[in-house]
């Protein structure tokens, strides 16, 4: 009998965004070290909060196929599901073919999750509209009772010490900055009308993804809230 090598695919992990921002990244193995154990892929409800394309140079060898396939854009996107925001994108795509995801759509996407130069990505390999609101909920259900069961394990501890330091500078920095944008929307809120998010981005002066996961981070602390439409609040 021949001798074959099997190959296992890792299972997509249903959970939030922030069970990845809060995991510990373990770079030997290329993993994110979860509550829900190791993860390299991921099934997650989000909204498209961003979207734009970018045009992928072929490499010598596409060019050598005389490859004229219009699958050379990279779709980028940056998904929010309120409990934290995460750069996704979809390589090698015909544009046309996703020209229904659009910003605002709830989506249901599977990909595989990496980290590089300290920014999380996630490489879509399945993306799906979601029509029907009661699937969100479910799925949210879901994750809760695999916490409240008790199906979560502790993250372990990485035993490399430049990670642990890094880490450790990473959070002060990242607390530092949440605290200089709860500053400003505090002290426009002393008039009761608060600051809408464009004008916050301009007085910071920082990404619309960073900025917004800060800001998602405050009011899951419960330090603000959402008066309007993309217009904040202190409590």
């Amino acid at each position: 009998m021949s001798e074959r090598t099997s190959y296992k695919r890792n299972p997509a992990i249903h959970c939030w965004i922030k069970h990845i921002e809060e995991s510990k990244y373990d770079e030997n193995e290329n993993i994110f070290l979860t509550i829900f154990g190791k993860v390299k892929r991921v099934r997650l409800i989000a909204t498209i909060i961003e979207k734009n394309e970018k045009l992928i140079e072929p490499d010598e060898f596409e060019i050598e196929l005389e490859d004229e396939s219009k699958a050379n854009v990279r779709l980028n996107f940056s998904l929010d599901d309120s409990t934290g925001l995460i750069r996704a994108y979809k390589n090698k795509v015909d544009p046309e073919s996703y020209s229904v995801y659009d910003v605002g759509d709830i989506v249901d996407v599977v990909g595989r999750v990496s980290k590089r130069g300290g920014y999380m990505s996630l490489w879509i390999e399945i993306i799906k509209k979601v029509e029907e609101p009661n699937f969100v909920l479910l799925r949210n259900a879901e994750i809760i009772n695999r916490i409240k069961s008790g199906d979560t394990q502790e993250i372990p501890v990485l035993s490399d010490v430049n990670n642990l330091f890094e880490n450790e500078f990473n959070h002060a920095e990242r607390d530092d900055l949440k605290e200089k944008v709860y500053s400003v929307i505090e002290s426009h809120s002393t008039n009761g009308k608060g600051i809408n998010f464009e004008k916050l981005r301009k007085e910071i002066k920082m990404p619309d993804i960073e900025l917004r996961s800060y800001i998602n981070d405050l009011i899951l602390e419960s330090r603000i809230y959402e008066s309007d439409k993309d217009i904040f609040e202190s409590y």
